[in-house]
């Protein structure tokens, strides 16, 4: 198909075959099939419902981390809210859009004296794509701030839920089958210059022991329940090893770093492999945190 199915005011905003690989934080992958960058509600909602009217899978792209898109691309709609990032703090509650950088969001929390979301300092990502996977770390994760969320629901109904209406669990929540808009966050009262140091303390925990300067989608698996993914990797001696441009960060265990000439499926392979070693030494299946577009088991033959 390469015809422009989308209504007429959307077509500046559609990129057809558009490469996807730059757009993500471990920089490889192929094109989108249909590439949408929305700027307002209705855009998204026409995206939505054009997808939907003629049968089109819809992805949604925010800041690209905890992301891996296979070489020969996605089917379908890949649908980025990056320019949807307003953030607007009234009191203890925060309203920010769903393509805002959660950097900037702490920033911000922490410039206005709203304590809280200091904790998601050094987490890279969008928060829309935050509030799918309930990102977090040892501090706390998103959902300890939500207070509600608008979103388009699987039903492509837009829709508003307070937090006890949302399935929330370890990195993963119900949100990922729709398309988050915004949220309104809560925290507390705070002095500035202590809040901008906390964020400041623990992004440089995260540097310290984290390759964030290397291409990577941050934490490639989930921690099992009272285990450590990284020790666990660590212990299997995966440290360093290599399937093509992809390898297993000598810094930290559980990341997995692109060179600079890695292919999707060396990632892919790698991280089979990983889960194959660490399930042998430890007896324990490693269960994916990154995303991988489109789906596939690690262990499948």
């Amino acid at each position: 198909m390469t015809a422009n199915p989308f209504p007429r005011r959307l077509h500046p905003r559609v990129r057809i075959s558009e490469p996807l690989s730059n757009r993500t934080t471990l920089r490889v992958g192929g094109p989108a099939e249909y590439f949408v960058e929305a700027t307002s509600l209705r855009d998204v909602a026409d995206t939505v419902n054009t997808a939907h009217e003629i049968g089109l899978p819809l992805h949604v792209i925010g800041g690209g981390s905890n992301l891996l898109i296979a070489d020969e691309g996605i089917p379908g709609v890949v649908l980025s809210l990056h320019c949807m990032k307003k953030i607007n703090v009234f009191g203890a509650k925060v309203h920010v859009q769903a393509g805002a950088k959660l950097s900037t969001l702490v920033n911000r929390c922490s410039a206005e004296g709203l304590a809280g979301p200091q904790s998601l300092a050094g987490i890279p990502g969008s928060v829309g794509g935050a509030l799918a996977m309930n990102a977090g770390g040892r501090y706390g994760e998103i959902a300890d701030y939500v207070e509600r969320v608008i979103w388009i629901n699987p039903q492509g109904e837009l829709e508003s839920r307070y937090k006890e209406e949302i399935d929330f669990g370890y990195r993963i929540s119900e949100l990922r089958h729709g398309v988050v808009i915004e949220a309104v966050l809560q925290g507390a009262p705070g002095e500035r210059s202590e809040l901008i140091g906390r964020a400041r303390e623990i992004l440089q925990q995260k540097l310290a022991a984290q390759p964030y300067s290397e291409f990577s989608a941050g934490c490639a698996f989930k921690n099992p329940i009272g285990q450590s993914a990284g020790r666990m990797i660590d212990l299997a001696g995966c440290k360093g090893l290599r399937v093509g441009g992809a390898t297993v960060s000598d810094r930290h265990g559980n990341f997995i770093i692109n060179t600079g000439d890695a292919r999707a499926r060396d990632v892919l392979e790698l991280m089979r492999q990983v889960t194959q070693r660490v399930l042998e030494v430890h007896g324990v299946e490693l269960q994916p945190e990154v995303q991988v577009w489109p789906g596939r088991s690690l262990l499948a033959a």
